[in-house]
């Protein structure tokens, strides 16, 4: 449940920043885009997961640092980090331009239903953090108006949200998903290479061409990889057994797929029935990892 709060929330500021139809515009228009800072925040005393993620405009001037909080309670180590850095350090020690990082703040997005508890995390720090409240209709500035008024003002009084149709594309899944929701996305992943030929597929392979893999960090990186590989070999026990297997790091495929019409690598279609057996069994396997 949090991973898909925290999924859904930053698949909603990647999708306005980058012009998502059906989302709203008004950060993208006021030149914000968004961007993860990998190696961490400078002077960070501790590893993270997650890299900062940070929504920047050369136009204002101005980065903005999210914190997205699916609980009641604020994470305070993290907020203390943003408090020790300078705009300098940032310039130096991250890919932000000077232009973006003349200035800079904190918001934490959370839940309504967590907003006193919220609103006591936030108080009282020298970076005064936005408080953004993620409610039915929308985004929320609940407390500490940001620097740029701009910015504010695409907050207040609302910032209209269609949550069901927030598309989660950009980042289908992380380390904290659940099986079902990686397997969605890996297994076809797999299975497509496998079809066009491809007869041994490495782990990292797999690993490298998923969204997340380029912007977590190495300790995201290895809970990735732990994930990926336990949602692989529960598909090679059994939906996906017939056709492929994982051996050590490497998924490779079985003689029911290698042998199957059209699979040679010539480019001729694979047959209509192995395509809807493949479909059937990773409904089969969603509907299993997700219950």
């Amino acid at each position: 449940m949090s991973s898909s709060f925290r999924l859904r929330t930053l698949n909603l500021f990647v999708g306005m920043c980058r012009g998502t139809p059906g989302l709203s515009g008004a950060l993208r228009g006021i030149g914000y885009r968004d961007l993860w800072i990998n190696g961490g925040l400078p002077r960070e005393r501790r590893s993270r997961s997650h890299p900062p993620f940070v929504l920047a405009s050369r136009k204002m001037r101005h980065s903005l640092f999210l914190e997205v909080t699916p609980g009641p309670t604020v994470d305070s180590d993290r907020l203390d980090a943003y408090e020790r850095i300078t705009a300098v350090e940032l310039r130096d020690g991250t890919q932000l331009s000077r232009e973006q990082t003349e200035t800079y703040g904190v918001a934490v997005v959370g839940r309504a239903q967590h907003r006193d508890t919220l609103l006591e995390g936030v108080e009282d720090r020298r970076t005064r953090p936005a408080l953004l409240l993620c409610t039915p209709e929308g985004l929320v500035l609940e407390a500490n108006p940001f620097m740029k008024s701009a910015l504010t003002n695409i907050f207040r009084p609302l910032l209209p949200v269609d949550w069901p149709y927030v598309p989660l594309s950009w980042i289908p899944f992380d380390h904290e998903s659940g099986p079902a929701q990686v397997a969605e996305m890996v297994v076809p992943w797999v299975v497509a290479r496998l079809l066009r030929g491809q007869t041994l597929i490495d782990v990292g392979e797999v690993c490298a061409g998923q969204t997340l893999w380029s912007l977590t960090t190495d300790e995201g990186r290895q809970r990735l990889r732990a994930r990926i590989e336990d949602v692989l070999a529960e598909a090679a026990r059994h939906e996906m057994g017939s056709y492929f297997t994982l051996r050590g790091n490497a998924v490779i495929a079985t003689t029911a797929l290698s042998q199957d019409e059209g699979q040679a690598g010539d480019g001729t279609p694979v047959n209509l029935r192995t395509l809807r057996i493949l479909s059937m069994r990773h409904a089969a396997l969603l509907e299993r990892l997700g219950g």
